[in-house]
């Protein structure tokens, strides 16, 4: 069974927290909402600097689990060869034209229901922000992994004068929308087409188990990114965490966590390795990297309200989503038979629902300049 992982800051960031006043100008990370402002740890490494937000107090409740009713309130409050995809277990996969059979998610409307209330996840936890990256009236945008396409719409209204490119391995966007958006069909893993220095920015996100080679990919986003440009990084470390001892080991959800990270490092793309991308935007040539740590509760446990709010959300998506995350990791990589995966997923869902379990994923959020002159 797996043991819940420790949390302590990843080997990169100095053990000794400076004041966000020491830090210079250059070094300083993104500004921070005044409802985060307080109970930072702010760590400076050679050109790297990292937030890490504070710690999270449980709240106290006296019935033992979240109802339907509680789990449904967050959901409902949210409503060519291309083409020839993949059917496995009764869920629609990328065409196989497009991607090899690693690639673990499906593509039908109930992935890209549980996409869109990501979202909104990501948008609470990071106040309404769609990105940290200072821009200043930016010309063109790239989505890398767009998936719905909700964040690239968005930010085509946020920015009306840019020409905002979101790519996929499916054409799963709609079809209408803001003038100065575009999808595209790509593999990102593979050469990229875009010319060189075309974009102001880059936006990566949620692309952990769907990447093999990172590396490869910032050195591309280097390479497109205009010289003074941004890329922008928002991607969890999906190692299953837990403060206070609340998450048994021999449960089903720490088990799942278990065959879940097990699962990505069977097919070359695992889910651990975002901790490592201040080597691999440094190795690739961005400057001035800032990094921020959150902590994503994966159900309504904290005391904070704005983070009560995150973690209810964060539950709709999770359970929604555990079919999706599961199966064709659980039967490719640990050889389970769908009816073994059921059983372990209804018993998930109840630890989900678990008023007494304090569970959270960490969630890095990334920003780096291409330097002016390379």
């Amino acid at each position: 069974m797996a043991t819940p992982a420790p949390t302590s800051p990843p080997k990169s960031v100095s053990p000794k927290p400076v004041s966000p006043k020491a830090v210079s100008p250059k070094s300083a990370g993104p500004s921070s909402p005044p409802e985060q402002s307080a109970g930072l740890d702010v760590t400076v490494h050679g050109d790297v600097t990292t937030t890490l937000h504070p710690e999270l107090e449980a709240e106290t409740y006296t019935e033992s689990a979240y109802s339907d009713s509680e789990v449904g309130s967050y959901t409902t409050s949210l409503s060519s060869s291309v083409m020839h995809y993949r059917f496995e277990n009764g869920r629609r996969y990328h065409s196989q034209s497009m991607t090899d059979t690693s690639y673990f998610l499906p593509n039908d409307e109930a992935e890209n229901d549980r996409l869109d209330l990501n979202h909104h996840v990501l948008c609470l936890i990071q106040h309404g922000k769609l990105h940290a990256a200072p821009l200043d009236e930016p010309q063109k945008i790239l989505d890398v992994g767009t998936g719905t396409g909700i964040w690239a719409i968005e930010m085509a209204d946020l920015y009306p004068t840019a020409h905002v490119v979101g790519n996929d391995l499916s054409p799963i966007q709609p079809r209408w929308v803001p003038p100065n958006l575009t999808f595209e069909v790509d593999d990102v893993e593979k050469e990229w087409t875009h010319k060189p220095n075309s974009f102001d920015f880059v936006y990566v996100r949620y692309m952990v188990g769907s990447i093999k080679d990172w590396p490869r990919l910032l050195k591309q986003s280097f390479e497109t990114v205009k010289p003074g440009g941004y890329v922008e990084l928002l991607e969890p470390d999906s190692t299953l965490r837990c403060d206070d001892g609340s998450l048994p080991e021999d449960s089903a959800l720490a088990q799942w966590g278990k065959l879940f990270t097990g699962g990505a490092r069977g097919i070359g793309a695992p889910f651990d390795d975002t901790p490592n991308f201040s080597g691999y935007l440094r190795d690739a040539g961005f400057v001035d990297i800032k990094r921020e740590i959150f902590k994503l509760p994966n159900s309504p446990w904290a005391k904070d309200p704005h983070m009560k709010e995150v973690g209810g959300y964060q539950m709709a998506a999770f359970i929604e989503g555990l079919e999706a995350l599961s199966l064709f990791l659980f039967t490719t990589v640990h050889g389970m038979s769908v009816p073994e995966i059921d059983i372990l997923l209804a018993q998930v869902r109840k630890d989900m629902k678990n008023k007494a379990i304090h569970t959270y994923f960490n969630l890095y959020r990334y920003v780096a300049r291409k330097p002016e002159s390379t």
